[in-house]
């Protein structure tokens, strides 16, 4: 399995039975990310399958917060699959390297668009160490998308990514690990009724600018100005 050492340091963190904490939203933060899906950020073109695949995940989704309600899942229209983060700094920092970040934005559509399209396979589902569940894939097209945007522009190296995930869910509260054994036991046997192994082109990604460490506001002004090109 392509990221069972995610798996393995869960399973370390569940045996030594201490608490999970609930993630900290940092909202002095600001992102700046190319992904693909969050349907609720319109744009003239979209991935129409996107739209299927993101009610299955939804589907899945509300039976994770049926059955473990200290989880809160993803709305369907913010699901995605992050493919590059670009800028992830404090907010002050932004508008004086705006300019620059959107000539590295042409700059990624032009590789984008050479490459023509990005094909991902997903095909599991774990819990991280943090308290995410998440469904996780494989990317030929997307590793070397993201190889040459790492040759070409100079991204911090810590937002280099070599991790492909949707984000189904996060803690939303401190939990025992008594609690969470039995999330982790669920995903680890698939015993949701989400079919593994499903396949998405991706076509047209977008943009996101948003606040927050964990993305939790999009700023749809920003956004529509880094899609302009």
């Amino acid at each position: 399995m392509a990221y069972s050492f995610l798996t393995q340091a869960t399973v370390k963190k569940l045996s030594r039975n201490e608490k999970w904490l609930q993630q900290i939203n940092n909202e002095d933060i600001i992102d700046l990310s190319l992904n693909a899906g969050q349907l609720i950020i319109d744009k003239p073109k979209v991935d129409e399958n996107f739209i299927p695949f993101s009610q299955q995940l939804d589907v899945y989704c509300q039976q994770i917060a049926q059955q473990f309600p200290f989880i809160a899942v993803t709305p369907q229209l913010q699901l995605h699959c992050t493919l590059l983060t670009i800028f992830n700094q404090p907010i002050a920092l932004f508008e004086p390297q705006k300019l620059m970040l959107l000539a590295w934005c042409q700059k990624i559509t032009n590789i984008f668009n050479k490459i023509g399209k990005i094909e991902i396979l997903f095909n599991d589902i774990i819990l991280t160490t943090n308290g995410s569940v998440i469904l996780i894939g494989v990317s030929k097209t997307l590793t070397q998308f993201r190889q040459q945007v790492y040759q070409q522009i100079p991204i911090d190296h810590h937002l280099h990514k070599n991790i492909i995930h949707i984000t189904l869910g996060r803690l939303q509260e401190s939990v025992s690990s008594e609690k969470i054994t039995p999330l982790f036991q669920f995903l680890a046997h698939n015993r949701l009724s989400l079919p593994i192994n499903i396949k998405t082109s991706i076509n047209y990604p977008k943009f996101v600018v948003s606040k927050g460490s964990l993305s939790s506001e999009i700023l749809l002004n920003k956004t529509i100005e880094f899609n302009q090109q």
